[in-house]
C-alpha cells in the first residue's frame, strides 16, 4: 500500500532582513531548502539571497524549549 505524499509549506524570506516574501507547497520528497536564487524584497528594495524554511518549524522549536523544566541555580555547598 502506498502512503499519501505529504506536502510541506515552505516560507521564502529575504536574506538581509528575514522578512517573509512568500510561501509555496511542495511534496516532502521534492523539498529543497538550500538555494542560490535571488528574490525581490520590497522592504529592502533590492534583490537579495533567498532564505527558505519550513512553515511552523521555529514555533515548534520554541514550544519544545518552553516544555523543558526550568533550571534552578546551583546550591552552594557551605561547610562549617
Amino acid at each position: 500500500m502506498l502512503m499519501p505524499r505529504e506536502e510541506v509549506t515552505i516560507i521564502q524570506m529575504c536574506g538581509q532582513c528575514h522578512d517573509e516574501i512568500g510561501t509555496f507547497s511542495v511534496k516532502r520528497d521534492n523539498m529543497m531548502l538550500s538555494t542560490d536564487d535571488q528574490i525581490w524584497c520590497s522592504k529592502c528594495e533590492a534583490y537579495t539571497s533567498e532564505v527558505r524554511d519550513i512553515a511552523g518549524r521555529l514555533s515548534s522549536i520554541q514550544r519544545e524549549i518552553e516544555s523543558y523544566p526550568k533550571s534552578r541555580p546551583a546550591e552552594l555547598n557551605t561547610r562549617p
